[in-house]
């Protein structure tokens, strides 16, 4: 990636970071994700840019760590999205987000950095 960038360019790194997901609904905790599976390949990517960062090929100019919220009807719709992901829900949370008929969010932990290349 960071050879098509002409140098003084800049990149945005876009990357989940710990703790793993929350779940909550109407301003309740109901339990959180199982990250670790997304985490690990984030960890890895972000090592990937760290390395460079210490090279001297990138520099980080800006870091701007925020929340991103991902917005559910029920938690049946909630248990619905994670069918095909590596991450998995808690099976303690199961009967909650099940009996859940109003609107949930997933909030995850994001943090964007804006690299300049060399």
């Amino acid at each position: 990636m960071v050879q098509a960038v002409k140098p003084g360019g800049h990149i945005l790194d876009l990357q989940v970071i710990r703790p793993n997901p929350r779940i909550e609904s109407g301003g309740r905790f109901l339990g959180e994700v199982d990250g670790e599976p997304l985490l690990r390949k984030a960890d890895a990517a972000t090592a990937a840019i760290d390395a460079q960062i210490e090279q001297g090929q990138l520099v980080e100019e800006d870091v701007d760590d925020h929340d991103v919220l991902q917005h559910f009807a029920t938690g049946a719709e909630l248990i619905a999205d994670f069918a095909n992901r590596e991450r998995r829900l808690h099976e303690a949370t199961l009967p909650t987000l099940r009996s859940l008929t109003r609107p949930c969010t997933m909030r995850e932990k994001c943090r964007l950095r804006r690299l300049a290349v060399r």
